[in-house]
C-alpha cells in the first residue's frame, strides 16, 4: 500500500498532540504506562484526574484524551522523507516504512542505499543480512540507532563512526554543489588616520576594494586599492582581475585574466592569461592529505583494527586472503600505527606500521596538476614575456609520490623532477632537481644555465618533538628562477644576485599538555654579494592555574654588516572575573638595547559584538604612551576607532569593513564576505540572528549576509529562533547549503507573523471545562481549554468564530467570537475575556 502524506497537515497534528500533552501535564497529573499484561489492550485514559469546576461534568475532557489515545502520526507505507546520517544531510528519499511493535515505524533500507550513505558494508559481522530487500540497520550494526519524525517527515540514523567509510569523511555528492544565485558584491576596507609628531602633522586615507560578479557558473573578481597621503598625492593599484569557473568533472578550476600560478613545484608567479589547476577542496577530507596504505594477508574472515597512539581510529572485516586498507584518515603528520588482526578462531596478530608525511606526499591514486599560459605580470616595471608552465604530481604505491614540471618562455626554460617518499620510522623525505636556461642579453652576461637541488624532511620523534618541515635548496651560480632572470634582463635595481642557498625549518616540542616550544628559522645567501637574509623565532607557551605565560625571542639580519634587530620578551595573561573573555596582559620586552613595559586590558562584550583594548606603556628612554581602541560588529559591517598618545606624538584612526551585495531582489549590507558566502531570507521578518555568524541579523526586508562558507562542504545555516517574539513563527530554523567555490548561495526560511491569543472564556457563569476542544471554521482542532477556562491559540489576524466542544450533546458545545485586531496587546500576546455562547 502506498500512502501520500500531506506534510503541512501532519505538522498541525503533531502540534496538536504536543499541545494536548502540555495542557494535560499542566494539571499536575502523571500518566502511568500500563504493564505487560495490558500491552495488547486498546490505549485509554481516565478523565477523572482533570479536575473540573463546580457544576461541570467530571468527564468533560474525555474528547481530548480519546483523540490523544487513538491518534498516530503515520501508518505503514511509502513516504518521501529527509534523511540525515550522523547529523549529515543525505537528501530526500522515498522509503518503505513497516510496523515494528505496537507504534514504531522503521524503514526498509537497501544495501545500495546504505552504501550511498557511507556505511562500510564489508565491515558488518553478518554480511548475509545484506541480501535482504528490507535491511534494519539497527540490528545489522551494533550501536546503530534510528529515529523517525512523522510530523516533520524526517528520518535520522546514528551509526558508529567506526562503521562508516573513512574515504567519505567530508564527501559531498557533486550533484549537491550549488553554483548559487546571480549576484554582484563589493567588499570594502576603509581607514583614515590623523596625527602629529616632532616632525609635523600627517594624515592618510586608505581604501581596499574586492569586487565580484557571479553569472551562472562564472565568477568575475577584481582587487583594487587606493591611497592618499598628507600631501594630497593619490595612488591607485590593481592586484588582479580575472574570470573563473570550476570544472567538477576534472576537480579543477579554470581562470582567465590576472592570476597567480601555484607554488608546489616552481615559484608562484603573477601572470595575465589562462590557468587550469586542480582544486583539492573538491576532494573528500580524507583524500586531501597523505595516509599510508596497509597491506597484509588474513587466514580467515577477520576483524582488523587500526590504533594510533593507543586510540582506535579504524575498524573493518576482511576476507581470507590478501587485503588492502586505503581509506585511512590518520589526522597527523607522522607517527606509528598499530594494526590488530583478530582471526575467526580468536587468534590475534599485531604489527606496527610507521609513517611520515610532507606537503609533497599524496595519497595513492591522487593527482594534482596545473597548466598556465600568459604574460608575466609583475608589479614593478620590468619585461612581460610570454610564458607557459605545466606541473603534475601523482601519488603511487608504497608511499611514494612523483612530481615535476616544465616552464618555458621567450628567454627562459626550466624543468623540474622530484620524488617524495614515506620512509616510515625514519621520517618523510622529498628530493627534487631543477635545471634552468636563461638568455639575459646584458652587457656582461649573454646566457646562463644552472642546477638547483632541494631536499625536504619531516618527522615526529618519540620525545614528542615534531620536525614539521626542514628544507634546504642549493643552486649553482648560473641558476635563475624565472623572476630573477626577468629582473636581471630588465636591469631592475631589486635584483641583488642569484640565490645561492636557502635553509628553513620549523620544530615543535610538546613539553606537557599545557606547555609547548616552537622554533622557526630561515637563512638565504646569494652569489657574488654579502647580502643575506637570516631570521629565527622562538616561542615558549605554558599555563598554570589559568594564567598564561609566553616567552618569545626573534632576530633578523638583512646582511652581514647590518644592525641586528633582536627582540626578547615575556608576556603574562590573566583572565578577569567580569564580562566575557576579558583579560589583562603584562609585557616586558627588550628590542635591541631598549627596554619597554606594557600593561593592557582587552576583551569582548555584547555577545562578542563589541571588543576593546586599553594599554599603557613605558620605555627606558622615558617615553610614556597610552592607547585606547574599540570595535563593534553591526549587521551592516564592522566599525572601529582608536587613539594613541605619547610624549611627543598623537594619533587618531578610524576604520570600517563590510560588504554590499546586489541580487535580484535588492541590495543588502553585511560583514566582509570572504571568498564564498550565503544570502539568508526570512521574508518580512527583521532582526533574526544567524547562529553561526556572530553579529549578523536580518534587515527590515528579512535579508542577511553570511560570510566565510566552506566550498564543496555541507554548511549549516541556523537561525536563533529562541530570541524571536511570540508573533513570529518559523517552521524550520535550520538548513544546509553546499556552495561551489566563490558562489553566493541563497537560503529562504518559511516564516510568518501570527497572532498569539490568550483567552479567558466563560460558559454561563462558569469557566469553560478543562480539556474542551477548540475547533476552527474548518472543524480542525486548533487548541484545548486549560485550567480556569484559559485558551492559548495561534491564528491569523482575521476575525472568526470558534467552536468549543466537551461532549456530543447540544448543551456541551458553544461558539466563541474572536477578533485579534480588537484585543489588548501585552508582551506580544493578545488578551481577551470572552463569553462562549
Amino acid at each position: 500500500m502506498t500512502m501520500i502524506p500531506f506534510p503541512g497537515r501532519w505538522r498541525v497534528l503533531a502540534r496538536q498532540r504536543f499541545a494536548q500533552l502540555f495542557l494535560i501535564g499542566s494539571g499536575g497529573a502523571a500518566l502511568v504506562e500500563a504493564g505487560p499484561a495490558l500491552a495488547n489492550a486498546p490505549l485509554s485514559f481516565q478523565s477523572g484526574f482533570m479536575h473540573q469546576g463546580i457544576g461541570q461534568p467530571t468527564d468533560a475532557g474525555h474528547l481530548a484524551l480519546q483523540a490523544l489515545a487513538s491518534h498516530q502520526d503515520l501508518g505503514p507505507g511509502r513516504y518521501r522523507v529527509e534523511v540525515r546520517v550522523n547529523h549529515e544531510y543525505q537528501g530526500r528519499h522515498e522509503l518503505d516504512f513497516v510496523q515494528v511493535g505496537a507504534n514504531d515505524l522503521t524503514p526498509c533500507l537497501s544495501a545500495d542505499l546504505l552504501e550511498q550513505f557511507g556505511v562500510k558494508l564489508d565491515a558488518v559481522a553478518q554480511p548475509e543480512q545484506l541480501k535482504s530487500s528490507c535491511i534494519n540497520l539497527v540490528t545489522l550494526i551494533d550501536g546503530a540507532r534510528s529515529e523517525f519524525d512523522g510530523g516533520q517527515l524526517q528520518f535520522a540514523l546514528s551509526v558508529p563512526q567506526i562503521a562508516m567509510r573513512r574515504n567519505v569523511a567530508g564527501y559531498v555528492d557533486p550533484e549537491r554543489w550549488d553554483e548559487g544565485i546571480n549576484a554582484a558584491f563589493l567588499n570594502y576596507q576603509v581607514s583614515a588616520q590623523q596625527g602629529s609628531n616632532r616632525y609635523g602633522a600627517h594624515n592618510s586615507q586608505d581604501l581596499y576594494l574586492n569586487a565580484g560578479l557571479n553569472l551562472g557558473p562564472w565568477r568575475l573578481r577584481t582587487n583594487q586599492s587606493g591611497r592618499q597621503d598628507s600631501h594630497g598625492d593619490r595612488e591607485w593599484t590593481r592586484a588582479y582581475t580575472y574570470a573563473q569557473r570550476d570544472l567538477p568533472g576534472m576537480h579543477a578550476n579554470l581562470t582567465l585574466g590576472e592570476a597567480f600560478t601555484g607554488g608546489d613545484v616552481f615559484k608562484s608567479l603573477p601572470i595575465k592569461g589562462a590557468l587550469l589547476s586542480s582544486d583539492v577542496g573538491m576532494l573528500p577530507d580524507a583524500m586531501q592529505g597523505y595516509a599510508p596504505i596497509i597491506r597484509g594477508v588474513a587466514l580467515s574472515r577477520a576483524r582488523l583494527e587500526v590504533r594510533q597512539n593507543g586510540y582506535p581510529i579504524y575498524s573493518t572485516y576482511v576476507s581470507a586472503g590478501p587485503y588492502i586498507i586505503d581509506d585511512l584518515n590518520t589526522g597527523g603528520g607522522s607517527g606509528e600505527l598499530e594494526v590488530v588482526l583478530t582471526e575467526a578462531d580468536g587468534q590475534v596478530r599485531r604489527f606496527i606500521q610507521p609513517y611520515a608525511s610532507l606537503g609533497n606526499l599524496l595519497r595513492e591514486g591522487t593527482w594534482r596538476y596545473s597548466a598556465a599560459v600568459g604574460r608575466y605580470n609583475a608589479a614593478s616595471h620590468v619585461d612581460d614575456p610570454l610564458l607557459w608552465q605545466g606541473t603534475m604530481a601523482m601519488g603511487t604505491g608504497w608511499g611514494t609520490t612523483f612530481y615535476g614540471g616544465l616552464m618555458t618562455s621567450e628567454h627562459y626554460r626550466a624543468i623540474n623532477l622530484g620524488v617524495a617518499k614515506d620512509l616510515g620510522s625514519v621520517g618523510a623525505l622529498a628530493l627534487d632537481v631543477t635545471r634552468s636556461d636563461a638568455d639575459l642579453d646584458t652587457r656582461d652576461i649573454d646566457a646562463v644555465q644552472g642546477m638547483s637541488y632541494a631536499v625536504k624532511y619531516g618527522k615526529t620523534f618519540p620525545t614528542r618533538t615534531s620536525l614539521r618541515f626542514a628544507g634546504y635548496r642549493y643552486s649553482t651560480e648560473g641558476y635563475r628562477d624565472f623572476d630573477e632572470a626577468v629582473r636581471q634582463r630588465s636591469q631592475d635595481s631589486s635584483f641583488r644576485g642569484s640565490r645561492r642557498s636557502r635553509l628553513e625549518a620549523a620544530v615543535y616540542q610538546n613539553l606537557t599538555p599545557q606547555s609547548s616550544l616552537t622554533l622557526t628559522l630561515s637563512q638565504e645567501e646569494f652569489w657574488r654579494t654579502n647580502y643575506q637574509r637570516r631570521q629565527f623565532q622562538l616561542n615558549f607557551n605554558t599555563q598554570h592555574r589559568g594564567i598564561g605565560y609566553t616567552l618569545y625571542a626573534s632576530q633578523s639580519l638583512t646582511d652581514t654588516n647590518a644592525h641586528s634587530d633582536r627582540q626578547i620578551g615575556l608576556s603574562v595573561s590573566l583572565p578577569l572575573g567580569f564580562g566575557h573573555t576579558n583579560s589583562a596582559t603584562f609585557d616586558m620586552q627588550r628590542n635591541g638595547n631598549a627596554y619597554s613595559q606594557r600593561a593592557s586590558l582587552n576583551g569582548v562584550l555584547d555577545e562578542n559584538r563589541f571588543n576593546y583594548r586599553a594599554a599603557v606603556a613605558n620605555q627606558d628612554n622615558h617615553q610614556q604612551s597610552a592607547e585606547l581602541s574599540m570595535g563593534y560588529q553591526t549587521h551592516f559591517g564592522n566599525l572601529g576607532a582608536g587613539v594613541s598618545q605619547g610624549n611627543d606624538y598623537r594619533n587618531l584612526s578610524v576604520n570600517a569593513t563590510g560588504a554590499l551585495l546586489a541580487h535580484g531582489d535588492g541590495i543588502e549590507l553585511g560583514p566582509y564576505l570572504g571568498e564564498t558566502a550565503g544570502l539568508v531570507e526570512v521574508p518580512g521578518i527583521k532582526d533574526v540572528a544567524i547562529a553561526n555568524a556572530p553579529g549578523v541579523r536580518t534587515n527590515e526586508r528579512g535579508y542577511a549576509l553570511v560570510p566565510y562558507l566552506r566550498p564543496y562542504r555541507v554548511n549549516q545555516v541556523e537561525l536563533q529562533t529562541d530570541q524571536l517574539g511570540p508573533d513570529v513563527e518559523i517552521d524550520n530554523g535550520t538548513t544546509q547549503v553546499v556552495p561551489r567555490r566563490g558562489a553566493v548561495v541563497k537560503s529562504t526560511f518559511a516564516a510568518r507573523t501570527v497572532s498569539r491569543l490568550v483567552i479567558s472564556a466563560m460558559y454561563g457563569e462558569q469557566p469553560l471545562p478543562f480539556g474542551a476542544q477548540v475547533r476552527d471554521d474548518e472543524d480542525a482542532v486548533i487548541g484545548l481549554v486549560g485550567q480556569a477556562g484559559q485558551i492559548m491559540l495561534t491564528t491569523d489576524d482575521r476575525a472568526q468564530t470558534l467552536n468549543v466542544r466537551w461532549g456530543e450533546q447540544p448543551n456541551q458545545q458553544c461558539r466563541l467570537d474572536v477578533d485579534p485586531q480588537r484585543m489588548e496587546l501585552a508582551q506580544g500576546y493578545r488578551l481577551q475575556t470572552s463569553i462562549c455562547r
